[in-house]
């Protein structure tokens, strides 16, 4: 059993909708409703009667609600008990971001907080989990840092936001850029553009899909990859058009080896907040100075 089907379970009993619940948190309202089967199936009945408006507790679900608040509660409790007893060093700062933050804007990042703590370390660790796990690492003081972006799916759940605080970094551009010799290819208005796309589960087609869907008559897609690395290789070997973080391009965008598509209309330019997190509870005086410069910034 997966302790978030007792979150979810307790977020539909809140709201009686599942359309709220999933709101709450924080996933799709389908996802919601196979893990509540899931849990149903595990517990061996019905927790919800399905056939009210709202959604109401059957009397397997009024009996296992308290259960599952007890041992959420204990869980926490037992979060922030261990997470006491783990020595914490004063030199290294472990940090978590998305992997094409890591390469843009955590090295700025770095560079910024060490002008100031030129004896820090940090340990870097690309994303490769679900964002979730990543507040339930920050509240278990498994990582100091977590860098992503502002989008309304990289939010902590209700029940952890308490526990953590936030800092605007900077906001970073996703803008549409196509290599010098494939420019032509934008001047004839029937012409097909070759397109180099995010694959769907990553966070940057959820932030660049609305300007894609402004020019997606004209967009053919040739490829497809989960990186911003790999995509603007991509690019760079004239093999289509593509949105990529400003700052990756900047200076080939200044040595004209690559050009910015339609940069007269604004609408096919993406802005995203970057955003970090850290754990509220947190004393050390090293976190406490190098949040203080993160808020300054």
């Amino acid at each position: 059993m997966d302790c978030k089907w007792l979150e979810d379970f307790l977020a539909l009993s809140q709201h009686g909708n599942y359309s709220q619940a999933a709101a709450q948190r924080h996933i799709t309202q389908p996802a919601l409703s196979r893990r509540i089967k899931a849990l149903e199936e595990v517990l061996g009945g019905p927790l919800f009667d399905r056939t009210t408006t709202p959604v109401t507790l059957t009397r397997y679900g009024e009996r296992f609600e308290p259960y599952a608040r007890h041992v959420l509660s204990t869980l926490t409790e037992a979060r922030h008990e261990l997470s006491a007893m783990t020595p914490a060093t004063d030199n290294t700062l472990v940090m978590v971001s998305l992997h094409t933050l890591s390469v843009n804007i955590l090295p700025d990042m770095i560079n910024y907080l060490r002008q100031s703590e030129p004896q820090l370390n940090f340990t870097v660790n690309a994303s490769i989990q679900g964002i979730d796990n990543h507040f339930n690492a920050l509240i278990d003081r498994q990582i100091d840092l977590l860098v992503t972006y502002d989008l309304p799916s990289s939010q902590p759940g209700l029940e952890i936001a308490g526990g953590l605080k936030r800092s605007l970094w900077r906001y970073e551009r996703f803008i549409p850029v196509i290599s010098a010799q494939l420019a032509n290819a934008l001047n004839d208005p029937h012409a097909p553009i070759p397109w180099l796309c995010y694959s769907d589960y990553t966070f940057v087609r959820r932030i660049i899909e609305p300007a894609e869907q402004r020019v997606r008559p004209r967009l053919k897609k040739v490829f497809e990859s989960g990186l911003s690395e790999t995509i603007r290789e991509m690019v760079l070997r004239h093999m289509g058009m593509a949105w990529l973080p400003e700052s990756m391009v900047a200076e080939e965008l200044v040595n004209q080896q690559i050009i910015h598509c339609w940069p007269e209309n604004a609408d096919l330019i993406c802005e995203i907040p970057v955003v970090v997190w850290a754990n509220l509870d947190d004393q050390r005086a090293v976190m406490q100075r190098c949040w203080e410069k993160l808020l300054r910034f």
